[in-house]
C-alpha cells in the first residue's frame, strides 16, 4: 500500500509500523536532486533520487561522468529539516539541511575528505524507464480528469479508454497507503501505469487518481485514513458510472495494499455497483494482527532470540496503544517512553541518546518524530477489521500475493479473503500465489523492503495476464487476442 502498510517509515529497520516521516516537508522527501563537487580537476556532477516505495522511504545516487546510476542508498534518514545518506561501499556520506523544499545545503564525505555538496530539485530524466514499461505511441486514449471530492477538494487522474466505440467495461485502480500519484511511482517503478496500459489493450477502460497532496490533486495529505482514502476512491468510482462511455454493469475495482482493503469496503458498502473485485496484496486480517506479522518478519527475525522476546513485548504494547480508542496526542504522549525504550535497543535515532543531550532534549525530540509517526492512517489502519467487509462482498473476488511478501504476508492473507468471504456465502472467490514475488509484484530475492530499491525487475507480466484473463471471464467477455502474446 504504497504499505509499509502501516507504515511511514521506519529507517533503519524499515517497520511499516514505526516508520518515521519525520519535520521535513513530505514534497521535500521525494524528487530529484542535482548537485556538483568542486574537484581540483573540475566538477563531478551528483544527483539523488528519493522517492517512496510503499511508504518506506528510498533513494538512489547518480554519478553521470563516471557512467554510474541508479546506485542503491544504504541508509536514508529524514530527522527535522536534515537528511543523512550513506552508500557503504564506497565509503560515502553526506550530511545536508533543507533550506527549503527545493534546496538542501551539506557536505559530502569520502575516504577522510569532506566537501560542501549543495543540492537542488532538478527534473529526472523522463527516458529512463524499467524494462518492459510500454512505450508511446499507445493504442488507447487517454484523458486527464478531475473529480470532486466529498469536502471539495480537486482530485486529479487520468482515464485510459479503448480505442473502439464504447460503452467499456471498466476498473478503478486503488493506491496502497502512504502518498502516492496516479501510477503509483517509485524509481522509476510505475505500477498502475502498467495495469492501466495492459488492462486497457484488453478492452477496459482504466481511472487511476493522484491521492491528496500529490501530483496534481488538491488539499493535503497529512490527516488521510483509512475511511477518508475510501470516500475519496468512491467519487472516483461515482465518476467513472456517470460516464457513458462505461457499461456501468461491468465496472469493479482493483487495488494494491491498503487499496484492496478500501476496494472490500466498497465493494460491501455499494453491492450494485461494483462488479469484480481485485485485490492485490490486500490487507484480509486485522490491522492489529498485520502489524505483529510485518514486525517478526521485519525486525524480530533478524535478531538474537533473547532480544526477540524482549522487543516482542514493547512492541505488542505500541501497537495495542495504537489500537485504544484514544486521541492521536494521548496515544503519543503514552508511548514515548516506551517508545524511547524502542529506539535505545534498535539504535533507532542515535542522537538522541548522545552523552551530551539532556533528557528534557532527548523527550522533546521524540515528540517530534512521534507527531509524524502515529499518524492518522497508521492509526485507521490498526483498529481496522477487513473480515465483517468481506463477508459482505457478494462480487466475484480476486485476491493474489507474491511468496516473497513480507508486508502483508502472502498466506495468512489470502487464507482470510477467502475464510471471511465464503462466511459470508461468496463462493465466486480465486486467490493466487505468486511464487519468487514480493509486495510490490516484482521478482525479489527476500521481499524485504530494504532490497526494493536495488531490484531492477518490473510489474510481473503473468500477473497482468491472469488479472486480465479472470475480469474477462467472470464479465462475460471474449478472450483477446492479444492476450496470448
Amino acid at each position: 500500500m504504497a504499505f509499509p502498510y502501516l507504515c511511514q517509515k521506519k529507517m533503519k529497520h524499515l517497520n511499516l509500523m514505526l516508520a518515521l516521516l519525520c519535520a521535513v516537508p513530505l514534497a521535500a522527501q521525494t524528487g530529484d536532486f542535482k548537485g556538483s563537487l568542486k574537484l581540483p580537476q573540475g566538477e563531478l556532477p551528483l544527483v539523488f533520487h528519493f522517492d517512496q516505495m510503499t511508504g518506506v522511504p528510498a533513494a538512489t545516487m547518480d554519478s553521470p561522468a563516471q557512467g554510474a546510476f541508479d546506485i542503491p542508498i544504504d541508509l536514508l534518514r529524514f530527522f527535522k529539516d536534515s537528511v543523512t545518506l550513506e552508500v557503504r561501499k564506497i565509503q560515502m556520506h553526506y550530511e545536508g539541511h533543507f533550506l527549503n523544499d527545493s534546496v538542501i545545503e551539506g557536505t559530502f564525505s569520502q575516504g577522510g575528505a569532506s566537501l560542501p555538496l549543495t543540492l537542488r530539485r532538478t527534473s529526472r530524466d523522463t527516458a529512463s524507464f524499467r524494462p518492459g514499461t510500454p512505450q508511446p505511441p499507445f493504442p488507447y486514449r487517454e484523458e486527464e480528469v478531475t473529480i470532486k471530492a466529498k469536502d471539495g477538494v480537486a482530485l486529479a487522474g487520468t482515464l485510459t479508454l479503448p480505442a473502439t466505440e464504447g460503452p467499456h467495461p471498466a476498473v478503478l485502480l486503488i493506491s496502497g497507503s502512504g502518498p502516492s500519484d496516479r501510477d503509483e511511482k517509485a524509481l522509476n517503478y510505475r505500477p498502475f501505469f502498467m495495469i492501466a496500459d495492459y488492462l486497457t489493450r484488453q478492452g477496459f477502460a482504466v481511472l487511476r487518481m493522484d491521492d491528496r497532496g500529490v501530483g496534481k490533486s488538491g488539499g493535503t495529505y497529512k490527516a488521510t485514513t483509512l475511511q477518508s482514502a475510501a470516500a475519496d476512491a468512491e467519487c472516483a468510482l461515482d465518476y467513472l458510472l456517470r460516464r457513458k462511455d462505461i457499461r456501468l454493469s461491468q465496472t469493479g475495482l482493483a487495488g494494491h495494499s491498503l487499496g484492496g482493503t478500501i476496494a472490500f469496503h466498497l465493494a460491501a458498502a455499494r453491492p450494485r455497483d461494483v462488479a469484480f473485485v481485485v485485490s492485490l496484496a490486500g490487507m484480509a486480517v486485522p490491522g492489529r494482527q498485520l502489524m505483529s506479522t510485518q514486525c517478526e518478519a521485519l525486525i524480530l527475525r533478524k535478531l538474537t532470540p533473547a532480544r526477540q522476546d524482549a522487543l516482542r513485548k514493547d512492541y505488542a504494547r505500541f501497537y495495542d496503544l495504537m489500537a485504544e480508542a484514544l486521541p492521536l496526542d494521548t496515544i503519543r504522549a503514552r508511548s514515548l517512553p516506551l517508545s524511547l525504550r524502542l529506539w535505545k535497543q534498535t539504535g533507532d535515532f542515535p542522537q538522541l541518546f548522545s552523552p551530551d543531550v539532556s533528557e528534557e532534549a532527548r523527550r522533546s525530540e521524540a515528540r517530534l518524530i512521534l507527531q509524524h509517526t502515529v499518524t492518522p492512517e497508521i492509526v485507521s489502519l490498526i483498529r481496522h477489521d477487513p473480515s465483517e467487509d468481506l463477508r459482505q462482498t457478494r462480487c466475484p473476488v480476486w485476491a493474489a500475493n507474491g511468496e516473497k511478501d513480507t508486508q502483508v504476508s502472502a498466506r495468512e492473507n489470502l487464507a482470510a479473503v477467502r475464510k471471511c468471504a465464503e462466511e459470508g456465502g461468496n463462493r465466486r472467490v480465486t486467490t493466487r500465489l505468486y511464487a519468487g514475488l514480493n509486495h510490490l509484484f516484482i521478482p525479489a530475492r527476500t521481499g524485504d523492503p530494504s532490497e526494493y530499491w536495488t531490484l531492477k525487475g518490473n510489474f510481473s507480466p503473468q500477473v497482468l495476464r491472469d488479472m486480465a484473463a479472470w475480469m474477462r471471464q467472470v464479465l462475460g467477455l471474449p478472450e483477446n487476442p492479444e492476450a496470448r502474446q
